[in-house]
């Protein structure tokens, strides 16, 4: 899609340049919706220059004197009169410039999911387990995102999203589920130390409500963990028996007599919340990756039309967005503990940008 993304633009500045009279009525294309710095350049020059008082024969001229004002050198030398020329004759047909500025704006829209993708993923591989909380909280900031670019895809024409914004007929497939964790994103000692603590004193079990099954990257430590809440919700014994014997009836992978044996001997009380804690923060960076992966591959998806971008993208960071509520829970159970109202999560300011200024 990238060289039809950039003929698209061509083909906007070409219908510009031979028709300046259409950029009042275009001026829903924000300059950052271009793939090239020099384009959004010369879309934001055009639409600098007055030509109701320009003489068609001399617009040529005026263009090249207002991109010899252009600051940056590179971007100048990049729009020499040639390549002027070049894009004035490189528009199929200038009447369908709405057209084409929308396919510029769905270009820059599946651009700018693609790389919040990657800033999600590269966010969650730099992240330390302490870190997780303020890391997790990008997947808000990245939510916003997706509304501005929602907002920029409203602002096109109906006529134009009547004929862009079809889904194709191919099934795309769904996100996929939590995939398998890297084993550097692995704390298995916390885990361990988690379900050992809860089996030696079940009623541990209270002091982390905001711990889930999913949270556990080890298949039998994760079983474990179910059976002693179901058992502790039921108000059962816990012991390595009827752990073993809950185990079996729920299926999955089960813990072996070794393990159990082991974590009877080496749970403790007090460290519950403190253990489940680093395991909450160390899933949920593995899922705000796994995350960031699903959304960059919606948005290089040609397939998916810009609000089908925008939806899945937003789906894919549900569990994220899920993560940060009972991080922030994990992080202020000491205020529910003394009865105080806990504050809700703080993100920092985030100025969402004008869309003539936004980096699509």
């Amino acid at each position: 899609m990238t060289r039809l993304t950039r003929r698209a633009e061509e083909a906007l500045l070409g219908a510009a340049l031979f028709r300046p009279e259409i950029l009042p009525a275009m001026q829903w294309v924000p300059p950052g919706a271009f793939s090239r710095p020099d384009h959004g350049a010369l879309w934001r020059t055009l639409h600098a220059i007055d030509f109701s008082q320009v003489p068609r024969a001399e617009i040529p001229a005026v263009v090249t004197r207002a991109v010899e004002r252009i600051e940056d050198r590179g971007i100048r030398n990049c729009l020499s009169p040639q390549r002027l020329q070049q894009l004035a004759g490189a528009c199929p047909n200038p009447r369908t410039a709405a057209l084409y500025g929308g396919m510029t704006v769905e270009g820059g829209v599946h651009r700018a999911v693609e790389d919040t993708g990657d800033r999600l993923r590269a966010a969650a591989q730099q992240a330390d387990v302490e870190q997780a909380g303020d890391t997790v909280g990008q997947a808000q900031v990245a939510r916003e995102r997706f509304a501005s670019l929602h907002q920029a895809w409203l602002s096109t024409p109906e006529q134009v999203r009547v004929l862009l914004d079809t889904q194709h007929d191919q099934r795309l497939p769904e996100p996929e589920a939590q995939q398998a964790r890297r084993p550097e994103r692995l704390d298995l000692q916390a885990e361990f130390d988690v379900v050992a603590s809860l089996q030696w004193d079940s009623r541990q079990v209270g002091d982390i409500p905001w711990l889930q099954d999913q949270d556990f990257a080890d298949p039998a430590l994760r079983t474990a963990y179910g059976a002693i809440t179901a058992l502790h919700e039921r108000q059962s014994p816990v012991d390595d028996l009827t752990v073993a014997w809950e185990a079996a009836r729920r299926g999955g992978p089960q813990p072996s007599e070794q393990l159990l044996a082991d974590l009877a001997r080496h749970g403790s009380g007090g460290i519950a919340a403190h253990a489940g804690a680093r395991v909450l923060s160390t899933a949920a960076l593995d899922r705000l990756e796994t995350a960031g992966g699903q959304v960059r591959d919606a948005g290089r998806s040609p397939a998916l039309a810009p609000s089908a971008l925008v939806v899945r993208a937003e789906q894919s960071l549900q569990p994220s967005l899920t993560d940060e509520r009972r991080i922030h829970h994990a992080e202020r159970e000491p205020e529910l503990a003394d009865g105080k109202e806990p504050s809700p999560p703080a993100h920092p300011a985030h100025e969402v940008p004008a869309l003539s200024e936004m980096e699509m």
